[in-house]
């Protein structure tokens, strides 16, 4: 016979396993998610600039080139990060 004490220890193992797989679920969601939106902006830009201002952005530090081009992002065009 199995103690109330082992079955609720059962029934937090399979929570946690639950929680540790819709983690892992979530976690690809959201890659799948940046791919699209990478591949989204890429196709506005095509593919040569867009691998151009990857370049550059690289050459300059990308924090720096994200600060440089964000302060010339004209007002009410402001996206989420």
């Amino acid at each position: 016979m199995v103690s109330k004490v082992e079955r609720e220890r059962a029934a937090l193992e399979a929570a946690e396993q639950d929680v540790a797989e819709r983690r892992r679920k979530l976690a690809q969601m959201e890659k799948e998610e940046a791919e699209k939106e990478l591949a989204r902006l890429v196709r506005k830009v095509g593919h040569a600039r867009a691998v151009r201002l990857l370049e550059l952005a690289v050459s300059v530090k990308p924090k720096s080139a994200i600060e440089a081009l964000e302060k010339m992002e004209p007002a009410g065009q402001k996206q989420a990060s």
